[in-house]
């Protein structure tokens, strides 16, 4: 579709809507999807959740059912439905709903009364159309629309909410092609909107967008990046109450720019942390390098991961650096007010800086979102997941030549003597848990950077997490509670041995181990990380003090 946007109007980023609807399906899990304005079903096949379509005529063209334990379509109008009683009549709490019917104002407002009053407090209601770019699709009448996409006049919802409802968290994504609105903090006992509703569009029904003023209008909205919303990366329908009133946390990665972001290495471990810092009543946002000093609000605070870039310390925002697979450059001492290291043998370099006080150790991490312990005692085979880089991996080599069932799985390896092992080349998050869980073995190695400099790598806590049995390569130290239940390697000779004495771990020592998989989840998961950062904030904030006293 050819945008041609007028002066003024925002242009949507290239992350379509229903690649933001995916992410807040997986994170969000809802129990009830309610969905308004279905047509083509697109949207509504991304649900696996029970979920309830509305719409007075449809025409599909997607499998919808799909894994979803129940599916009522409701061939009518959204007016007609809600007056119908069936949410009350099953006791039905919505947790996501998505409101596309009518593009006129009037619809969409009493599609949101209603939708609200049958929301759980913690649900989502999801917006669409509310970002055009141009002011002729905003017309009420289609048939003065000159583009493809007619937003109509649904627009004006957001104004609405803004003057009728402070009480309620919106954020606009630049979700292409016409945006989403994304409601929270919903109060289902709310009326002031019904109260409000004739005087609402006795003001606004007849108001176009040029009257109503399109840079007054934009300058309104505070747009998010689509791929950055708290509420696919954030968790947000899970934080604390009054997380406004928290610092907020910008976590800055080394990606050039966001178009490149959600493919860097480090946006996984950025958005599990992100969650962590959301459920602890925290707002966190990822930033490329693009927009690392774009957040310049005072008392929050930054922290880069890695620390190979160069940063600069923005006024007013404490600063931290968590070195979480390449040393932070001494340079960046200066800049940060601490440093953490995801390496003992780093921490202990650091110590003759000259800045050494402001350091200490913070290992990696696996999300509990992700890893969940297994059921059983025993897995079966050898498995390893990762890219196929510039070197012969030492656990491949040694698993394809032990003659043990092994499969592989990651990137790069279609075209290698190791292919007859491969299974799949993309393996989402929701799979990998399952890959490990079944696995006897879950086998790790470093690159040899990160082994020169002894990190440990988050796939160690993710297997760990699950109740299989991680052989890793050693890198040099390995942290005292883990060290039961990891085995590790340092020559082809080592490989061996270690995969023997982990096939041949007594029943009771694999017990233990799915034992540690439930207590390790409140000593190494991302929600431990983000609760010692935060301390860690709260005391530099102390020594601010009395150092400014």
């Amino acid at each position: 579709m050819k945008i041609n946007p007028d002066p003024g109007f925002p242009v949507a980023s290239c992350t379509p809507y229903l690649d933001v609807f995916a992410k807040l399906h997986r994170t969000l899990k809802p129990n009830w999807y309610l969905e308004i304005g279905t047509q083509t079903g697109a949207s509504l096949a991304l649900s696996k959740a029970r979920s309830i379509s509305v719409d007075p005529l449809y025409h599909l063209r997607n499998e919808v059912m799909g894994e979803k334990p129940e599916l009522l379509m409701v061939q009518e109008t959204s007016d007609a439905f809600f007056e119908s009683g069936l949410l009350e009549a099953r006791d039905i709490k919505i947790d996501l709903a998505f409101l596309d019917g009518m593009h006129l104002f009037e619809f969409l407002l009493r599609d949101f009364i209603n939708t609200e009053a049958h929301m759980t407090p913690r649900g989502l209601v999801v917006l669409h159309d509310c970002l055009p770019w141009t002011a002729n699709m905003t017309s009420r009448d289609r048939a003065n629309c000159k583009t493809n996409a007619w937003t109509g006049d649904v627009w004006k919802i957001v104004p609405t909410l803004q003057k009728y409802r402070p009480d309620l968290d919106i954020e606009v994504l630049d979700a292409a092609p016409t945006g989403l609105v994304m409601v929270g903090g919903l109060d289902p006992q709310n009326r002031t909107l019904k109260e409000n509703y004739d005087a609402i569009l006795g003001a606004l029904q007849e108001t176009e967008l040029t009257d109503f003023g399109s840079k007054r209008y934009f300058d309104a909205l505070a747009i998010s990046p689509a791929h950055d919303s708290r509420w696919t990366s954030v968790n947000s329908p899970y934080l604390a109450r009054g997380w406004k009133d928290n610092p907020s946390i910008a976590i800055k990665i080394a990606a050039g720019g966001a178009e490149k972001m959600e493919t860097w290495g480090d946006y996984r471990f950025a958005r599990s942390l992100a969650n962590a810092f959301g459920r602890q009543g925290h707002r966190a946002t990822i930033h490329a390098q693009d927009t690392w000093y774009d957040d310049t609000t005072p008392g929050g605070i930054d922290l880069v991961l890695r620390g190979k870039a160069n940063v600069r310390r923005m006024p007013n925002r404490p600063c931290l650096i968590w070195s979480i697979s390449k040393a932070a450059r001494p340079m960046n001492f200066a800049q940060a007010d601490h440093v953490f290291f995801a390496s003992k043998k780093l921490l202990d370099r650091a110590r003759d800086f000259p800045d050494a006080r402001a350091v200490s150790l913070l290992l990696q991490a696996f999300d509990t979102d992700q890893m969940q312990p297994r059921q059983n005692i025993a897995g079966h085979g050898l498995v390893f997941v990762g890219r196929s880089r510039n070197f012969e991996r030492p656990s491949v080599v040694g698993a394809a030549r032990s003659g043990e069932p092994f499969a592989l799985y990651g990137p790069g390896w279609q075209n290698t003597k190791f292919a007859t092992f491969h299974q799949v080349q993309r393996v989402s998050e929701d799979d990998l848990s399952e890959i490990y869980s079944n696995a006897e073995i879950v086998l790790n190695d470093s690159t040899p950077v990160m082994k020169e400099a002894g990190f440990l790598s988050n796939r160690v806590f993710d297997t760990l997490a699950t109740g299989a049995i991680p052989v890793t390569d050693d890198v040099g130290w390995m942290p005292e509670d883990l060290a039961p239940y990891v085995y590790t390697y340092d020559a082809p000779a080592g490989f061996e041995a270690a995969i023997s004495a982990a096939q041949n771990e007594t029943v009771l020592k694999r017990k233990e181990r799915l034992a540690f998989a439930h207590e390790i989840r409140n000593s190494h998961s991302f929600d431990a990380r983000a609760a010692e950062i935060l301390a860690k904030v709260d005391e530099l904030r102390d020594s601010l003090r009395i150092a400014a006293e």
